[in-house]
């Protein structure tokens, strides 16, 4: 029975150190400009946040999508690349014209 208890107990640590290291990457930011915030808030994954986020600056969300550049990227790779909740945000940001697909975008480029 001690072996048991033993066993299982090592067992629920070597899983639980596992789920610790998986955790997502978290973004920082390097500076205080307005873009940066807004770059760190869309990674985040909350509509909401992002909404209030892009209205406190005073921009739009066309704006946004159009001119924000995050590590040198445009803001929907960036989320694609470090964000969480992809689509979504995504698809809030394009008005649902977000597509992940390379190859429909692809053919959209044509």
């Amino acid at each position: 029975m001690n072996t048991l208890t033993k066993a299982i107990a090592i067992t629920t640590l070597t899983l639980s150190s596992i789920g610790l290291a998986s955790a997502s990457n978290v973004i920082v930011p390097s500076d205080n400009y307005v873009t940066t915030k807004l770059c760190v808030v869309a990674s985040e994954g909350s509509k909401a946040k992002l909404f209030r986020a892009i209205k406190k600056a005073g921009l739009s969300k066309h704006y946004v999508t159009e001119n924000v550049k995050c590590n040198e990227m445009n803001l929907i790779s960036f989320i694609e690349q470090y964000g969480t909740n992809v689509e979504k945000m995504n698809n809030f940001l394009t008005n649902g014209k977000y597509s992940n697909n390379a190859d429909v975008a692809n053919v959209a480029a044509l």
